[in-house]
């Protein structure tokens, strides 16, 4: 019985341990993360904007559909993997009108999210 009494005593102790503290600076406050997506949403508004732009210039058009139809057959993994490629090597705008003309959701999703998360839209911005 007193065995139980303790086990029981130390499971309410942990349950009302406090959450171990965590330094001021590491974390970010709402004011920083607001910043960070206000500037993420404006980066993705220009690249919106110049893939409209694309969109207007034939050969550029004709090269993204190309591109589509070679990466199309590809496995998810491989798609994003060319993206990824396509981005570097001809532009982060092209990478994305590509992306879309595949007219698949999930594709899309995942690139940008592998954008966002690991900040290669910054190092692909030309």
């Amino acid at each position: 019985m007193f065995q139980k009494n303790r086990e029981t005593r130390s499971r309410l102790e942990k349950l009302t341990e406090p959450p171990p503290f965590k330094r001021p600076e590491a974390i970010p406050s709402l004011e920083q993360k607001k910043k960070e997506e206000e500037k993420e949403k404006r980066i993705w508004q220009q690249l919106e904007k110049e893939a409209k732009l694309m969109e207007r210039d034939e050969k550029l058009r004709e090269k993204a559909e190309k591109k589509v139809q070679e990466i199309r057959v590809l496995a998810e993994k491989e798609k994003i993997e060319h993206l990824l490629e396509l981005a570097e090597k001809e532009g982060l705008i092209f990478a994305v009108q590509v992306a879309k003309k595949m007219n698949d959701p999930y594709i899309l999703d995942i690139f940008h999210d592998l954008l966002a998360q690991e900040g290669y839209y910054q190092r692909f911005m030309k």
